[in-house]
This record gives C-alpha cells, structure tokens and sequence, in this order.
C-alpha cells in the first residue's frame, strides 16, 4: 500500500496542502477577531454620531446605489469615509485578504 502522505501520492498531497490552508486561514480569522477596532462595532454613541452615516451593515448589498448616493450627495461625508479609510487601511486590508483566501480555499475545494 502507497503511504498517503508520501511525495508521489498526488492525492495525499492534495488533501495535505487544503487542509494546511484551512488550518491557516482559520488561525488567522482567530487572530483578526481580537483586532476589530472599537469603532466597528458603533458602541459608543459618539462614534454613532460620527461613522454611523459611513460604517454599513450586510444591508448595504440589498441596495448599494441607495448607500453611495448617500455618501456623494455630502462632501463631508466623503470627506469622513477618506479619512476612515486611511486610519483603518491595514486591518480592513488583512480582512479583505483573509476573506479572499476562504473564497480561494473553496474554489480549490469544489
């Protein structure tokens, strides 16, 4: 019998390689979760006040017209959302990148 984990065994190492990817992409979801900024979460009322015209929920994709009407129709509001965008480009980077990489691991799943 062909060990399963064995170079040659392109099967084996097909499953190795999906599951190291799954284990990554679950530790870095772990990591990112005690890393969301406070004003993500719209707890504090100031921050209501501030971001809550510019931080959207899953709503957005029923209407995302409906949103960026919004936001270009007031100057501040752009004005609010680039600075907002600057402040947190890093964390809604590494965000983005490990939401890329689950639709990855799926696309090599199916």
């Amino acid at each position: 019998m062909v060990d399963f984990l064995a170079e040659n065994n392109l099967c084996g190492q097909a499953i190795l390689r999906i599951v190291s990817c799954g284990n990554a992409i679950i530790a870095e979801l772990l990591r990112l979760s005690e890393f969301i900024p406070a004003v993500f979460r719209l707890k504090d009322r100031a921050d209501q006040q501030k971001y809550g015209d510019i931080i959207f929920d899953f709503s957005y994709f029923k209407g995302p017209e409906l949103w960026e009407s919004k936001l270009d129709a007031k100057p501040e509001l752009q004005d609010l959302d680039e600075e907002f965008r600057e402040n947190n480009i890093e964390i809604v980077t590494r965000f983005y990148l490990a939401f890329q990489s689950v639709h990855k691991y799926i696309v090599d799943l199916n």
